[in-house]
């Protein structure tokens, strides 16, 4: 083996050309569809680091692109997140120079959908948590897409939620673009009607419906639908307004329930781990 080495080392180039001319003569030596394969099996042996490489660096690539996206995201949530802190603080300031009542906001607890009652009449959801988690009935209960419903029964580590796709819970909206209010009426999956709005008032398509936080049940200012048609209604005294829920409500596996208010200047968007992450990765790619 030693020798072998040696004689390579000393004559290298002569070598693998002898070697080359070898493995061309024991190629030509075999049939045609063997030639092929072999020729296929040497190329690809040959091609493997050069794919590799080319694989590699289109990951970099995608890889490189997404963390530039991810860093633009980051600063541009850090931005809107100062501007909202600010706004809070002047609307605030606002308030108490009109002496309004002074604002709150809702701790929002997450709970897990474990069972379905699904009738014609009413819809409801059963969740993981109950009274040991503060809950009370009437408490709202939110989704991702918006409002959900309500507490109906609780108990000590369960509890009912009444969805807003029951016949037998309207519920207090207003247009978020021009402040009308009306009532909410569910008509079937999670399609509504706003009923009460007289034929004069101004709510248009593609307007979202937010909670007017009339009864003081459920807070002001939460997301229930989006107004998808307005048409005269049949006395001519008042709108027909359908709406739709961005809520999927026969696919619901996780809820939050509202629960011990808050008032705003105690309220965090962001807890300190979250932001020190940003400010970490805003660091991370100044120059």
């Amino acid at each position: 083996m030693h020798l072998f080495e040696a004689v390579f080392e000393k004559h290298r180039d002569r070598t693998v050309l002898v070697v080359l001319i070898i493995v061309s003569l024991g190629l030509m030596a075999l049939p045609e569809p063997a030639q092929l394969e072999v020729g296929r099996s040497i190329l690809a042996r040959l091609m493997a680091p050069a794919q590799h490489m080319t694989a590699v660096m289109h990951d970099y690539t995608r890889v490189h692109a997404e963390n530039e996206r991810l860093a633009r995201m980051v600063a541009t949530l850090s931005l809107e997140r100062e501007r909202l802190l600010q706004f809070r603080d002047e609307r605030e300031r606002l308030r108490r120079l009109a002496e309004f009542k002074e604002e709150q906001t809702r701790k929002l607890v997450p709970a897990e959908v474990i069972g379905r009652d699904f009738d014609r009449l009413q819809t409801n959801l059963v969740i993981d948590k109950g009274s040991s988690a503060g809950f009370r009935e009437r408490m709202p209960v939110l989704s991702y897409g918006g409002l959900v419903g309500s507490l109906s029964q609780v108990f000590e580590n369960t509890a009912w939620v009444q969805l807003l796709s029951s016949k037998n819970h309207p519920v207090s909206c207003m247009d978020k673009r021009s402040r009308v209010v009306g009532v909410l009426e569910w008509r079937f999956r999670n399609f509504f009607e706003l009923k009460h709005v007289g034929a004069v008032e101004d709510v248009m398509a593609g307007d979202t419906l937010l909670t007017s936080g009339f009864g003081g049940t459920i807070p002001k200012g939460y997301v229930v639908a989006v107004v998808t048609r307005v048409a005269p209604a049949s006395d001519g005294l008042s709108l027909r307004i359908d709406a739709r829920s961005l809520v999927n409500f026969l696919a619901l596996e996780e809820v939050f329930v509202m629960t011990d208010e808050i008032p705003w200047e105690r309220s965090l968007f962001y807890n300190n781990a979250d932001t020190s992450l940003m400010r970490d990765i805003l660091l991370r790619r100044r120059p």
